[in-house]
């Protein structure tokens, strides 16, 4: 059994934890704040190779101990329950981003501005479109490429983009960049 620094029920646990004073241990977790949710690693921790091979057999024999639990995980937040879910439009938005015409698009645009319009950076340059392209395939109906080319014009409307850096591209849309 664990040895405890003391015992206290809950209505004296904070005096008791007071005269039993504060370990190391124990300051270094009240000096990162104990946010709720986060594992209070340093930024970039990895694990050792052996404490993930750990974690990859525990997995695998949860996996295979428990496989209607797995499906039932899987299940819950695929299609229509997943959060992200905007009626089944993805594969088509992903197909209509990798047409030529999105390629010239966002090679005009970068062209036209050179650097980003927002902090004037030169290098890592990305085409935005100002009215998100989900939003364009959304209000003109579109349901498959061929839509999308009757709709070229509106789809990469000159004046509907801006170059925008790696950095600020990613401010705009709300999202953190990952550590590379």
């Amino acid at each position: 059994m664990a040895r405890s620094r003391y015992a206290a029920c809950m209505e004296h646990r904070a005096l008791a934890q007071s005269l039993a004073g504060v370990t190391p241990a124990q300051a270094a977790g009240l000096a990162l704040g104990r946010k709720k949710g986060t594992n209070h690693r340093p930024p970039g921790y990895r694990h050792s190779e052996a404490t993930r091979r750990k974690i990859a057999a525990s997995n695998k024999a949860f996996c295979a101990a428990n496989p209607e639990a797995v499906a039932a995980r899987g299940q819950k937040v695929r299609g229509a329950q997943h959060y992200q879910w905007k009626g089944g439009i993805t594969r088509l938005n992903q197909s209509i981003r990798q047409m030529t015409e999105n390629r010239r698009w966002m090679d005009a645009i970068k062209a036209r501005d050179g650097h980003c319009v927002r902090c004037g950076a030169t290098s890592n340059l990305e085409a935005h479109h100002k009215v998100s392209l989900a939003a364009l395939i959304e209000q003109l109906g579109i349901r498959s490429r061929a839509d999308a080319r009757r709709h070229a014009a509106a789809l990469w409307d000159m004046e509907n983009g801006e170059t925008l850096c790696v950095d600020c591209h990613y401010a705009e849309h709300g999202r953190m960049r990952r550590a590379a």
